[in-house]
């Protein structure tokens, strides 16, 4: 029954005359979308040690075009853009997973990065409530803190109730990530000597602490090639922990019934498409020039996804949301860190 429903409404999405109607939003947000992408590649979003990620530039313009949202030959598009667009550019995340690459780095990195994702998860639900917010919004900003940031923001949003300030919380969440990360990847490289941490252990850091995969790769350029190496393979283990961690969520909020879950989310079907694609490329049938193709589609589906977020958003209600949510963000910001220098630590004593 529930394959049926699916299928039906899969049917219904990709219908000739829904896409017609819904073209002129698309091709909005894929404008606004490829403006930013322009930019990032030409290098004209780096001003000096500065970098503005792409995804942030797209936010921005999607708000200052908020006002257009409200056009009826619009609206069918930014729904399409925000939800359908978003689940294919988390699918096709997969691609950039290999089982090889996640195991290379030993056992302190997996473990590094299965407690990340799934403490930080649970911390943000119950930490959430000392900041006066939902238990769903613990959820949210502890996802994208813990698994990969803006994407794991809007993967959460996919399957979490709806409510009326979901995209409010959504763009927040996925601003909110991003500040914090470029803050951190700024900072931590720094605390190598006070650490004491070896090479291999502050790549593991730096992939196990920061929130977004450009973020993390910025850190550990700072550092050389090792620790950018072991940094990646750190953080591409927190990314393949999108699946179980959404499913988990989702899981979580059809268990626990009551009025906020009432509207239980549909399952997370395109993440068994992350799935698919990683487990694809592990068995080494996607050549590398495709994966990399893939990679960029993800990105900018992703990116467009985000366009359509930022024009359903509004500025004055982002900014009314108040201190709390800030407060949560930067406490599992600390959270997060905390966790994964005490792991290392620990960890040393087992040899890993």
């Amino acid at each position: 029954m529930r394959s049926s429903t699916v299928a039906v409404e899969l049917a219904r999405l990709w219908a000739p005359d829904n896409l017609r109607r819904s073209a002129p939003g698309i091709a909005l947000c894929a404008a606004i979308a490829a403006v930013a992408f322009y930019l990032d590649t030409h290098s004209l979003l780096r001003f000096g040690a500065v970098w503005v990620p792409p995804l942030i530039l797209t936010l921005v313009i999607g708000m200052a075009l908020q006002p257009l949202s409200t056009k009826t030959v619009l609206k069918p598009g930014l729904e399409f853009a925000g939800r359908t667009l978003l689940r294919i550019g988390v699918a096709l995340l997969g691609a950039r997973l290999t089982l090889g690459q996640l195991v290379d780095g030993g056992a302190l990195p997996i473990v590094i990065a299965v407690a990340a994702v799934a403490c930080t998860i649970v911390f943000g639900a119950w930490a959430a409530r000392f900041f006066g917010l939902s238990r769903d919004f613990g959820l949210l900003t502890g996802c994208a803190t813990g698994v990969c940031g803006a994407a794991a923001a809007m993967a959460a949003s996919a399957v979490l109730p709806k409510h009326e300030n979901s995209d409010r919380d959504l763009a927040f969440t996925v601003m909110g990530v991003n500040f914090l990360s470029t803050v951190v990847m700024v900072i931590y490289p720094t605390l190598h000597d006070v650490l004491r941490f070896s090479l291999f252990e502050m790549g593991v850091f730096l992939g196990g602490a920061i929130h977004d995969v450009a973020q993390v790769a910025g850190a550990g350029q700072t550092m050389g090639p090792q620790v950018l190496s072991d940094s990646i393979i750190t953080k591409l283990l927190r990314v393949a922990a999108l699946l179980p961690a959404i499913a988990g969520i989702a899981w979580w909020v059809a268990k626990s019934g009551g009025p906020q879950s009432a509207a239980r989310p549909t399952p997370p079907v395109f993440l068994f498409g992350f799935l698919a694609l990683a487990a694809l490329n592990s068995m080494g049938v996607v050549p590398a020039d495709v994966r990399d193709a893939v990679g960029q589609v993800s990105s900018f589906l992703i990116i467009t996804a985000i366009a359509a977020l930022g024009m359903k958003t509004s500025l004055l209600a982002l900014a009314r949301i108040g201190m709390g949510p800030v407060m949560l963000l930067i406490t599992e910001t600390i959270f997060i860190g905390l966790l994964v220098v005490g792991l290392i630590y620990g960890l040393r004593t087992f040899g890993l």
